[in-house]
């Protein structure tokens, strides 16, 4: 399975957002995706979260200056 980048999973989550805001799935699939919704934001944070670790650790060590 190709590893997801951040980009993609902010594009899948988007277009969750989109189906539910547009009122138009029955309630079964609604819960469904709400549900893939709530994964997919974890999955980011999670990416957003490592990532921030890794440049406070480049920081600290002096390797990069910001």
């Amino acid at each position: 399975m190709k590893k997801m980048t951040f980009e993609q999973g902010m594009a899948d989550l988007e277009s969750i957002v989109r189906e539910l805001e547009g009122g138009q799935l029955p309630l079964d699939e609604s819960f469904d995706a709400y549900q893939r919704g709530a994964e997919l934001y974890k999955q980011l944070k999670k990416m957003l979260d490592e990532g921030e670790a890794r440049m406070t650790m480049l920081t600290q060590n002096g390797e990069v200056e910001i």
